[in-house]
């Protein structure tokens, strides 16, 4: 009879964690430059072993939470491994 430990050791098994990531940018900002300060998010993150497996910008976007400085910015959602 076989046991789940005994099973595993047939399996391979390869566990890695995925992050999501959302940050809020300044809503002066202009394109180019939510632009250059995502791809710089991206390159930090790949440069140490990071794997970018989606980003979406959800635009300037109100949000209801209370931040000391602002509640307006751009969203950018990112999910990575």
């Amino acid at each position: 009879m076989f046991t789940f430990a005994k099973l595993l050791k047939f399996i391979p098994i390869s566990i890695m964690n995925h992050y999501e990531t959302v940050f809020i940018l300044n809503p002066v900002l202009s394109d180019v430059q939510v632009k250059e300060t995502v791809s710089k998010f991206e390159e930090f993150l790949t440069s140490r072993g990071a794997e970018m497996i989606s980003k979406e910008d959800w635009g300037l976007k109100k949000w209801p939470m209370k931040s000391k400085t602002r509640k307006v910015g751009f969203t950018i959602y990112s999910n990575s491994k």
